[in-house]
C-alpha cells in the first residue's frame, strides 16, 4: 500500500487552491484522521498570519478530508459535497504564521446517517494551538 501522504489531496477534497487549507493526508482510520497544512500564500490571511476564520476553514477541510478519503478509497464512490452544520467550543491560543506546518487530528465522536460529529485538534511545533467540535453533513441527493 502507498503511504497516506502519497494520496493526492485533490482526490479527497473538493476545495481548490487558493482556498485549500489541507496539503496532505497523514493517517486514516474510522476513529481518527490526521492531516497537515503548511500556511502559505492563501486566502484568509491577516498579514503574515492565518486568520481565525482560516483556522476554522482548515478544521472543516480536515473533517472533509476524512469523509473524502472514506468515500473515495473505502466505499469507492465519488467525493460528495458537505456542509458545516455547527461549530462548537472553537478556541485558539495563537494564530499560525506563514511557513508554519499545522498537524491536525480529526476524532470521530458520532456518525448518524450522513451527519458526523468530530473533535478537531490543531497542533503546531508540538503545541496544541486550536480546538473545536464540528458537526458536518453531506448534501442530500
Amino acid at each position: 500500500m502507498k503511504s497516506w501522504s502519497d494520496i493526492p489531496i485533490g482526490e479527497i477534497l473538493l476545495q481548490q487552491p487558493p482556498f485549500r487549507f489541507v496539503d496532505r493526508l497523514e493517517f486514516f482510520s474510522m476513529e481518527e484522521t490526521r492531516v497537515s497544512f503548511t500556511v502559505g500564500d492563501t486566502m484568509m490571511m491577516e498579514g503574515d498570519r492565518l486568520s481565525a476564520a482560516g483556522l476554522m476553514e482548515h478544521m472543516a477541510q480536515a473533517s472533509a478530508a476524512r469523509i473524502g478519503y472514506y468515500s473515495r478509497f473505502e466505499l469507492n464512490i465519488p467525493v460528495e459535497i458537505g456542509f458545516i452544520g455547527q461549530i462548537r467550543k472553537f478556541s485558539y491560543t495563537r494564530l499560525p504564521v506563514k511557513g508554519e506546518r499545522l498537524e491536525t487530528s480529526v476524532l470521530l465522536r458520532q456518525e448518524v446517517f450522513r451527519i458526523s460529529l468530530c473533535d478537531i485538534l490543531v497542533s503546531c511545533n508540538g503545541e496544541v494551538i486550536a480546538s473545536a467540535s464540528l458537526k458536518t453533513a453531506l448534501k442530500d441527493d
